[in-house]
């Protein structure tokens, strides 16, 4: 009896410890590596990356970066080069900001996603480009489904989104 108190004394202090630890957050900032690693395809000419916001549990970074590029033609034209070969593919346009989007439905993989095969996923990124500063604000967002005839709107994932990342990347382009 007098083990087992000890037993759980030491687990509720470990948990008490532990619980205030940045470690075990699942939010941060995420660095540079980090961007470059997933969202690669998507920097052109990058220049002083900057993380604001990523999330472990639902796969999502909000970053900004400078794009080394000679207007906003040859930023856009740049990225589109870079996303060749790939899932990506616009899906809207609107002044400044432009979204993409790939899936891969459950059983689906390829070499940038090699380890797809339980459920269906959708992603999302959304590019702004001010060619004034040649900044660049991004907000990326991976979801899970299902179902294979979802689509990202129809997951949970998508209502935290537009709590959670689609403010902060909207408070970057307006410079807040």
């Amino acid at each position: 009896m007098r083990g087992l108190r000890i037993h759980i004394f030491v687990g509720l202090m470990a948990v008490i410890l532990l619980s205030g630890c940045d470690f075990l957050s699942l939010e941060q900032v995420p660095g540079p590596e980090a961007i470059r690693g997933r969202m690669g395809r998507f920097l052109v000419n990058p220049d002083q990356i900057r993380g604001v916001y990523r999330n472990l549990d639902i796969d999502s970074l909000v970053f900004t970066y400078t794009a080394r590029v000679d207007g906003e033609t040859a930023f856009w034209g740049r990225l589109e080069e870079g996303l060749q070969g790939s899932r990506w593919t616009e899906t809207e346009r609107r002044g400044a900001m432009r979204e993409y989007r790939r899936s891969y439905r459950e059983g689906e993989c390829d070499a940038e996603r090699p380890d797809l095969a339980i459920f269906s996923s959708f992603e999302v990124a959304r590019v702004f480009f001010d060619p004034t500063s040649q900044t660049v604000a991004m907000a990326y967002v991976q979801a899970d489904g299902r179902s294979s005839d979802m689509t990202f709107e129809d997951t949970g994932e998508s209502q935290w989104v537009e709590k959670a990342i689609w403010p902060r990347f909207r408070d970057l382009v307006s410079g807040k």
